[in-house]
């Protein structure tokens, strides 16, 4: 550090040493885990729980699509696996029509919208629109998380939908009996 002068106006002359020490009493806001982790509003953050979520759904999705296409591979085996886990919705280890309609509707509609949709263009629009025009953050930060939130919110709601009794399995389109 050194200490040339700094001309501040007529009168007053303040060395370097001086502005910089003034500028570290300046109270700066501890953040918790929680604030800077969990309930962020800096953009860069929330793109990272975008860019998560979406990997965690993208293989939440295709684990569906690996269980129906193992009905579709192996017609005439038994998978008793699948009876611990899915209930009624496996009887003797087969996937029930119902439940096979059920597991390719979540299946695209856990690919397109929690991570093309949300998970990408979330990551993506965080990450990157602010960079590009030069801006320290987004132009509303608590929006910005709340958007983050809802959508985590909406798809644990839709995902979970699929382990009730009057799920996505219970209506829709009917397979046809033969």
């Amino acid at each position: 550090m050194s200490n040339d002068a700094t001309y501040h106006g007529p009168a007053e002359v303040i060395t370097t040493h001086e502005v910089h020490h003034d500028e570290h009493h300046v109270h700066h806001h501890n953040e918790t885990f929680i604030t800077k982790y969990v309930f962020s509003q800096d953009h860069k953050m929330i793109a990272k729980q975008f860019i998560v979520t979406g990997i965690v759904w993208a293989i939440i999705g295709g684990l569906f699509s690996v269980l129906f296409r193992l009905q579709l591979g192996f017609p005439n085996v038994d998978f008793p696996i699948l009876e611990t886990f899915f209930g009624r919705w496996a009887k003797g280890g087969h996937i029930q029509p119902e439940f096979y309609y059920a597991l390719i509707t979540m299946h695209g509609t856990v690919l397109v919208f929690f991570v093309l949709t949300a998970g990408l263009s979330g990551t993506f629009a965080n990450l990157l629109i602010p960079l590009q025009i030069g801006a320290r953050d987004m132009a509303s930060p608590f929006l910005n998380m709340l958007s983050y939130w809802f959508f985590f919110t909406a798809s644990i709601v839709m995902v979970s939908s699929l382990f009730i009794q009057t799920g996505p399995a219970s209506g829709g389109a009917r397979p046809r009996r033969r």
